[in-house]
């Protein structure tokens, strides 16, 4: 297993190289996540999550992130929360806060979040939806699956006068190995979707390795 592991890393890696034959609608990424997770309390979750994300230059410059959220737990399946960030992209900061809704059973993870995001330079504070639907089961050993999909819907625009509506949307599969009772790794694919007005959809094939601590 963790040979093929490897070898899933390496595909990522070969994908990520710039080709030329890639149209203008296309591009391709590379992303290192790390999350840190666990409980303050008996019924307060905190999760802190970083990433570098290299992109194509004539898609957006490359971006840093991080953000904190702490979660309520209503009852086993059900949190209530919310969060701050900071994105840098480029030489343009972005701000954040957001709410978020999550019902979690079994490997069935189901999470609404609301952001209101500031832009140095824009017009308004940019309100978004986004919508996600996971799924992870165990295939093996201290190894799981995962899949999942959301939608990204702007509300209101950062733009005066620009449409709101879908912003993007996000599908990755992957796998989770377990490195000890507290470090995995997830190298999974992701596939993004954006829509563009009076042109082709943007598509960005996206490999990703993410690091999960948990304390």
């Amino acid at each position: 297993m963790p040979m093929r592991i490897a070898m899933l890393l390496a595909a990522m890696l070969v994908a990520w190289q710039p080709s030329k034959a890639l149209a203008d609608n296309e591009d391709t990424q590379f992303w290192l996540v790390g999350f840190v997770r666990g409980k303050v309390s008996d019924e307060i979750y905190l999760t802190i999550d970083t990433s570098q994300r290299w992109r194509d230059p004539v898609f957006g410059a490359d971006q840093q992130t991080v953000r904190v959220t702490l979660e309520q737990s209503l009852n086993n399946t059900v949190r209530l929360g919310g969060g701050v960030s900071w994105f840098q992209t480029g030489t343009v900061g972005e701000a954040r806060l957001h709410q978020q809704f999550r019902y979690s059973k079994g490997g069935l993870d189901l999470r609404a979040r609301f952001e209101q995001r500031w832009f140095e330079g824009a017009d308004q504070v940019e309100l978004r939806l986004r919508q996600r639907v996971q799924y992870t089961h165990p295939v093996g050993k201290k190894i799981k699956a995962l899949a999942s999909s959301e939608w990204f819907g702007i509300i209101q625009p950062r733009r005066a006068g620009r449409a709101a509506g879908t912003e993007q949307v996000r599908n990755i599969i992957g796998v989770a190995l377990e490195l000890n009772p507290s470090l995995e790794i997830q190298p999974t694919y992701m596939l993004q979707i954006t829509p563009r007005e009076n042109r082709s959809d943007a598509i960005s094939h996206v490999p990703q390795v993410t690091l999960n601590y948990k304390f």
